[in-house]
C-alpha cells in the first residue's frame, strides 16, 4: 500500500512538532470518547441493529430454548398473566409452529440428549410461580410429539441437568424446597444419589469426566448469598475454592443449559462479580478455578448509561466466542459483550442498539451459523412477557454499524487517523529497512538457533511437516476424534510430545485450531455414514460422529461444508442419482 516512497511525500510537508500534535490530538479525542462512555473498553462500544423474526406464538417467560434435530424450539414456561402453558413451538420455513405438550414446565429444565430425544422435567406446580413438581416428559423432534413418561426423585423447580458421557443424566438444584444429585439412566424414576453439602437453586452442572461433574451456584434455595460458596460434585466430596470467595458465581434465575457455557474439554466460562459488583469471568478447566486474564475490565456503563448484566456466558466455540447480555435501566436498549477467549488477553468488544420496544433479560441462543437469538422473556414484569423474537448478526454477517471512532461526522478526525496511521507506517518502513540488512548479515554469519539445537530453516519445516504425518496418521487410523472428550493433551501423550508443540504444528500447517482440526475429521466421519446410510437420524449421526452436542453437529458441518447436514444430503443423494 505504501510503496515507491508515499510516506516520504506524505511527510515532506509535516513538520515534527506538527506530527505530536496530530497523535495527541487523535489520543485525546479517543481518550475523551472513552471517558463519555465509561472507559473500560480499549476500543469504543460498536451499534449494532438486531434483526426481528416472527413473533413466538405467545409471550413466554421461564421457558426453556434449545436447537433440536436442527429445529430452534421453545417449551413450556409461562404467559400473561403469570400463567402457565403446557405449550411448545418450533421454527421452520420462516414461521412459528405450535405444540401442545404433556406438562406445563415454568421453569423447568430442558436437556438433549445424544439421542436426539429432549427431556423435559420439573417447574411451578401453579401459576404466579408457585410449587414445584415431579412431572417429567420426552419431547420427539422427528414426530414434534410430547409424551409424559416419569417423575423426578423430588419435586423441583429451577432445577438443571446435564448428560454425562456414560449416558447418565444428572440433575440437581430446586427452589424453596430440599435439594440433591439425582439421576436419570432411562428408567421412568430418576434416583436419588447423594445429599448436597449445599442446597442451590439453579446451579450449574459442569462436566469433568465420563462419569463426574461439578454443582455450583450463586444462591441457595432460597435465593440468598450462601457464607461460603461450596462445589458438590457428583463422585467424591465437596470442595471450598478460594477465588470464588473474591469472585462470586452470577446466580440465575431462568432456565438454560451448562453445555451452553463450555469451552471444549470439560472447561467452561462462568460469569461472576466482587464485592464492589464489579463483572468477571471465571474459567473451569477440569477441577480447576480462575480468573479469565482480559485485555481490560468488564464494562459497567456504556453509551446510554449503566449496564445491568443478566445471565451466564453463552458460548460459540467454533469462534472461540462467548457472549453475556445485559440491558440500560429503562429496559429499552440492549447490551451484548463479546469476549473473545482465544486472545491472551480475551478481547472484549461491546454492542449496542438502539432504543427497541424492549430489551429482554432471557439467555440467548447461538445459531448454527454462529448468529444470536433472543426469544420471548420479560423486561421487569412476569405478568406482561414478550413474544419478540430478535436474531443479532454475529455470524453470518459483520455487527458493526459504527467505526472505531464514534465521531462520525468530523471529516478532521478522519484525516487526522490517516495522517497519524502514515506517520507510524514510514517509521516502521524505515526501521525495518534498517534491520534487514542486519538480520541478513546476521543470517549470512549464523545457523538459525532453536532452543539449544541449531536446525536449518529446512530442518524446521522437515520436522513440523514429520509431525503433522504422524498426527494425521494417529487421527486416521484410531480415529482419536470419536471420542467426545478428546484433548489436545490425549494427542501429545499418544505422540510423545507436548501439547504446545502439536498445537503450533496443526496452526501452522493447517491453519487450525486443535478443535477445529478435530472436528473437520468428525464432519468427514459424518458426511460418510450419511453417504453410506442416507436414513440415519441425525441424532444418531452425531453421537457416532463424536460431536457432543447437536448445535456443535450442526454448526461445524455448515463451517467445514458450507451447507446444513440436510442440504449436503439431498445435493449428494441428487448428483449420486445422475
Amino acid at each position: 500500500m505504501f510503496r515507491h516512497g508515499f510516506p516520504s511525500a506524505l511527510l515532506a510537508g509535516i513538520c515534527s512538532p506538527c506530527l505530536v500534535a496530530l497523535c495527541l490530538l487523535c489520543c485525546g479525542a479517543a481518550a475523551a470518547n472513552t471517558n463519555a462512555v465509561g472507559g473500560d473498553l480499549q476500543s469504543q462500544p460498536v451499534r449494532i441493529t438486531p434483526e426481528r423474526l416472527p413473533d413466538l406464538t405467545m409471550p413466554r417467560s421461564g421457558h426453556s430454548i434449545f436447537y433440536a434435530n436442527g429445529e430452534l424450539t421453545v417449551t413450556g414456561g409461562h404467559t400473561t398473566n403469570f400463567v402457565t402453558t403446557p405449550t411448545a413451538e418450533y421454527y421452520a420455513d420462516g414461521k412459528w409452529h405450535p405444540m401442545t405438550m404433556a406438562y406445563s414446565h415454568d421453569n423447568g429444565f430442558a436437556i438433549v440428549l445424544r439421542s436426539g430425544e429432549v427431556i423435559i422435567g420439573g417447574g411451578h406446580n401453579e401459576p404466579l410461580g408457585v410449587g414445584q413438581t415431579f412431572l417429567l416428559e420426552r419431547y420427539k423432534p422427528e414426530t414434534h410429539t410430547f409424551e409424559g413418561f416419569g417423575c423426578l426423585d423430588r419435586r423441583r423447580v429451577l432445577a438443571n441437568a446435564t448428560q454425562l458421557a456414560d449416558g447418565r443424566v444428572i440433575i440437581a438444584g430446586n427452589h424453596y424446597a430440599d435439594d440433591a444429585i439425582g439421576c436419570y439412566d432411562g428408567n421412568s424414576q430418576v434416583q436419588h444419589v447423594k445429599d448436597v453439602v449445599q442446597a442451590r437453586s439453579n446451579p450449574y452442572i459442569l462436566r469433568t469426566a465420563n462419569d463426574d461433574a461439578l454443582i455450583i451456584s450463586g444462591n441457595d434455595q432460597y435465593d440468598q448469598h450462601p457464607d461460603t460458596v461450596w462445589v458438590d460434585r457428583v463422585k467424591g466430596d465437596a470442595f471450598r475454592v478460594p477465588l470464588l470467595e473474591q469472585w462470586y458465581p452470577v446466580y440465575l434465575d431462568l432456565p438454560f443449559s451448562s453445555d451452553a457455557c463450555c469451552i471444549g474439554n470439560n472447561s467452561y466460562l462462568l460469569t461472576a462479580t466482587d464485592m464492589d459488583g464489579q463483572w468477571g469471568i471465571v474459567m473451569l478447566r477440569d477441577t480447576t478455578f480462575s480468573l479469565l486474564p482480559t485485555a481490560s475490565p468488564i464494562p459497567m456503563r456504556g453509551p446510554i448509561g449503566p449496564i445491568a448484566y443478566k445471565g451466564p456466558v453463552v458460548v460459540d466455540s467454533l469462534r472461540q466466542r462467548g457472549y453475556v447480555m445485559g440491558v440500560d435501566s429503562t429496559y429499552h436498549y440492549q447490551y451484548i459483550l463479546s469476549i473473545d477467549y482465544a486472545q491472551q488477553p480475551a478481547a472484549l468488544t461491546l454492542y449496542y442498539t438502539d432504543s427497541i420496544d424492549q430489551a429482554t433479560t432471557t439467555i440467548p441462543i447461538v445459531t448454527p451459523d454462529g448468529d444470536l437469538i433472543l426469544a420471548g422473556g420479560n423486561p421487569d414484569n412476569n405478568y406482561k412477557p414478550l413474544s419478540a423474537v430478535w436474531l443479532y448478526h454475529f455470524g453470518t454477517t459483520s455487527p458493526a454499524e459504527a467505526s472505531l471512532f464514534t465521531l462520525r461526522s468530523s471529516w478532521l478526525w478522519v484525516v487526522l487517523f490517516i495522517a497519524v496511521i502514515a506517520v507510524f507506517t514510514y517509521i516502521l518502513y524505515t526501521r525495518r529497512r534498517k534491520n534487514r540488512a542486519v538480520t541478513d548479515k546476521q543470517v549470512d554469519d549464523q545457523p538459525l538457533v532453536s532452543g539449544t539445537a541449531q536446525l536449518s530453516a529446512d530442518e524446521v519445516d522437515t520436522k513440523t511437516a514429520e509431525l503433522m504425518e504422524r498426527i494425521c496418521q494417529l487421527m486416521d487410523e484410531e480415529q482419536l476424534y470419536l471420542n467426545s472428550d478428546l484433548k489436545l493433551q490425549d494427542v501429545a501423550v499418544r505422540l510423545g510430545t507436548n501439547s504446545s508443540y502439536v498445537s503450533e504444528c496443526i496452526n501452522s500447517v493447517r491453519s487450525q485450531s486443535f478443535s477445529q482440526f478435530v472436528n473437520t475429521y468428525r464432519v468427514g466421519h459424518a458426511q460418510e455414514l450419511l453417504r453410506q446410510q442416507p436414513d440415519m437420524k441425525i441424532s444418531a449421526v452425531v453421537s457416532a460422529s463424536g460431536f457432543s452436542t447437536e448445535v456443535s453437529f450442526f454448526r461445524n458441518f455448515k463451517a467445514v461444508t458450507g451447507m446444513t447436514p440436510r442440504e449436503w444430503l439431498t445435493n449428494h443423494v441428487s448428483s449420486r442419482a445422475h
